[in-house]
């Protein structure tokens, strides 16, 4: 029959202790080094430990992660680029470009990411924007784009510059947003690069040691000048869980140290749970005897949460009303997940499949109520008529007399 019921759903159909607390060992702000540093699961996003996040450093040479996956981005990695005149003069690190050398935009950017090459950087730049200043406008505009609000990048390197600053959280979120692209991730976890360029020929070693010192390592860059000291952004995967962290301010050997054990505090005092995937069926409603409606989520959702202690977690369902018809795509109620009684996540369910689940007596009904309509649109059409036929035979006989 023809549905005019609302469906309204808030049923608790998951409910989960996550038990068995174990023994954490706590991290404070003392034991980092680092002005500035921060730790997120790269899932997630979360942020699970900090010290002045969002303190305005110098970032050095991990300016140049925003380069890289501007230049990735653009489409234009296999296109070949002209050095200029700027390049070969720029100071520190260098492969020793040469004005005139012919070199492709990934080598650049390989060259920038692992060696730290300061040169291929600013080629980068000029052959993406023709000069640094056009550059530094899109790096502001991509990081403010990913979240970065409280950085501002004047120059592709990272060398000393007046107003070019980041913050730990800013380049954590650069640097989880560049993960998500694969050429990036097989850049930054490379430990070597065979170049030819014109003027050197040599096995460049990638500057993260973590990539050969800690275990699950995958990437990402470090940095280092007189005013900004050391700065590193590294990530590391283990039992499929996954952490960057970003470190600015540091000296010395002392940068590893506090990268590798805010990298330990993660992987020993977190756990990141999937609460909702995209390509998985949550729930299915039987919308009449030959039809079932299957709801997936509109997108994955994971969370953090410490290993220690009990949490309750409860999953709530609630479906907006339905229609006769439904078309596969179509947002049909959210997913909402609490931790604690705390909203920690909501997600749209959307129609798997479509749906039409008119019956012949619907029908019979929807077209009684059309022929009714029709009944009633004729006996109005027959009345005009009549009216029109009884007006011109009036205005006959008046003519008549």
């Amino acid at each position: 029959m023809l549905r005019r019921w609302f469906l309204m759903v808030l049923c608790f159909f998951m409910l989960i202790l996550l038990a068995n607390p174990v023994q954490t060992q706590a991290l404070s702000q003392s034991q980092i080094d680092g002005k500035g540093a921060v730790l997120i699961d790269e899932i997630t996003g979360q942020v699970l430990f900090d010290k002045n996040k969002d303190q305005k450093l110098p970032p050095a040479s991990i300016t140049k992660i925003l380069t890289a996956i501007i230049a990735i981005e653009s489409g234009k990695l296999d296109q070949t680029v002209m050095i200029g005149t700027n390049p070969p003069r720029i100071e520190g690190t260098r492969v020793y470009l040469e004005e005139g050398e012919e070199i492709k935009l990934r080598d650049l950017v390989k060259a920038s990411l692992i060696h730290s090459a300061n040169d291929a950087a600013l080629a980068i730049a000029e052959y993406l924007a023709e000069s640094q200043e056009e550059f530094a406008v899109s790096m502001n505009s991509k990081a403010k784009e990913i979240g970065a609000i409280n950085s501002n990048f004047v120059n592709s390197h990272g060398l000393t510059a007046d107003n070019h600053y980041t913050t730990a959280y800013d380049i954590a979120l650069i640097a989880r947003y560049a993960m998500k692209n694969d050429e990036f991730r097989d850049i930054v976890k490379a430990k070597v690069l065979d170049w030819t360029g014109k003027a050197w020929q040599t096995r460049l070693i990638n500057k993260n040691d973590l990539l050969w010192s800690y275990d699950g390592a995958t990437g990402i860059k470090t940095g280092y000048t007189s005013e900004a000291k050391c700065t590193i952004v590294a990530s590391a995967t283990r039992d499929n869980k996954s952490y960057i962290v970003a470190v600015l301010g540091s000296v010395g050997t002392n940068t590893w140290k506090d990268a590798k054990n805010i990298l330990d505090y993660g992987f020993d005092n977190f756990q990141t749970i999937q609460l909702a995937s995209s390509s998985e069926i949550v729930a299915t409603v039987n919308v009449d005897g030959d039809n079932k409606l299957n709801l997936v989520p509109n997108k994955n959702l994971a969370i953090s949460l410490p290993l220690e202690g009990n949490q309750k977690m409860e999953t709530k369902v609630v479906l907006d009303p339905l229609q006769s018809s439904i078309s596969k795509g179509e947002i049909l109620g959210k997913m909402v997940f609490v931790v604690d009684d705390i909203e920690v996540g909501c997600v749209d369910l959307i129609a798997n499949n479509n749906i039409n689940s008119w019956k012949i007596f619907d029908t019979i009904i929807y077209l009684v109520a059309i022929l009714y309509f029709l009944q009633i649109v004729w006996r109005i059409f027959k009345l005009h008529r009549r009216k029109r036929k009884n007006s011109f035979s009036f205005g006959n006989y008046s003519s008549k007399y």
